[in-house]
This record gives structure tokens, C-alpha cells and sequence, in this order.
């Protein structure tokens, strides 16, 4: 979820909409239409909700129609997921998702959409076909991006299996931390 907001200058940049984060905050500072709320930029950067400074008398509502595909939303832990399978928004988002997690940081979501409407993906493994020949019709790459696009794409075959897992959206394995005594 997005907050849209009315906009202010912060950091020197003019910010109109903050990252929620997932529906486990939003309920968990019940945030409502119209509530007044403190945020930073995070990293100088991001826009980030802090708390809410002024709570409005308006009731806590979430969407129960998906706004991609129209279909039904339901509560899943601490996300509110789109139960179509088929959803475009479900499908770039789980692709986008698998991109930054397995580490192809070249493949921006704007580039993806471009991938998406060229019809050259339209799932996880679809970019691991990606052809050199294929990227030169998409709009403004040129030899020298498809190659960088194609070597972070080919970098990124050589993760290890924890990082892998992830980006599938796996879960349950994870990195140990805990030092041996």
C-alpha cells in the first residue's frame, strides 16, 4: 500500500505519496484516510511512514477488489493478496520480485513493464531466454545496454541456493547468523 498525501517539500524534494509497506502496518497504526502522519525519508531518499500524529474519525477500510484485474483480495498474514492467479499486477510482481532478490539490478520495473508488453516475458524464467537480438527492438537499448543487461542477467545464474529459494518466493530457508561457540 501507498499513502497518497498532500504534498510537502521534505529533504528538498516535493513528496506526494509514502510507502506503507504492507497491510500489517496499516492496521497495526490503524491508518485511515485523513489521519495525519510524520515521515522521513529514509536513506534521503524513500519516503517513509513513522506514525500517525493526528487520527481521523474515519473507519479503517482495505480494497476487496483487486485494482488490476477486479478479482478478489484476501488478508494473507500481514499482505492483502490478489487470489486471480492470472492478475498482470500478481505476475510483474512476483517477476520484479524474483529480479531484485536473485540480484539483476539492471532491470528496473519500467524495464520490465517494456519486457512484459514486448511479450518477451511473461514469467520468472522467461528472462533467463532473453535473446541479444530481442533486447535491440525494445525501445532505447542499444548494443551496449543489452549487453550489460544480459551479463547481470547471466550473473545472476550463479546465486547461491538460499538466495534462489527466496527470489521463487520460497519460504522457511534462510541465512544463519548465529556465531558457533
Amino acid at each position: 500500500p501507498v499513502a497518497h498525501i498532500e504534498p510537502i517539500e521534505l529533504s528538498g524534494a516535493m513528496i506526494s505519496r509514502v510507502t506503507l509497506h504492507n497491510y500489517g502496518i496499516v492496521k497495526r497504526f490503524n491508518l485511515k484516510k485523513e489521519d495525519q502522519i510524520e515521515i522521513i525519508r529514509s536513506g534521503e531518499v524513500i519516503p517513509k511512514f513513522l506514525s500517525v500524529t493526528k487520527s481521523s474519525d474515519n473507519d479503517l477500510i482495505f480494497p476487496e477488489e483487486c485494482p488490476s484485474c477486479n478479482q478478489k483480495v484476501k488478508i494473507k498474514e500481514i499482505r492483502l493478496v490478489c487470489e486471480n492467479l492470472d492478475c498482470p499486477s500478481r505476475i510483474k510482481e512476483s517477476i520484479l520480485n524474483f529480479i531484485k532478490k536473485i540480484g539483476i539490478d539492471d532491470i528496473s520495473s519500467k524495464r520490465l513493464d517494456e519486457f512484459i508488453k514486448a511479450g518477451l516475458v511473461k514469467g520468472t524464467s522467461d528472462i533467463y531466454k532473453i535473446t541479444h537480438t530481442e533486447l535491440l527492438t525494445l525501445n532505447k537499448v542499444k548494443e551496449k545496454l543489452a549487453l550489460k543487461l544480459l551479463d547481470s542477467i547471466n550473473k545472476s545464474k550463479t546465486t547461491d541456493l538460499v538466495t534462489f529459494l527466496s527470489a521463487l518466493g520460497i519460504t522457511g530457508g534462510a541465512y544463519n547468523t548465529c556465531e558457533k561457540v
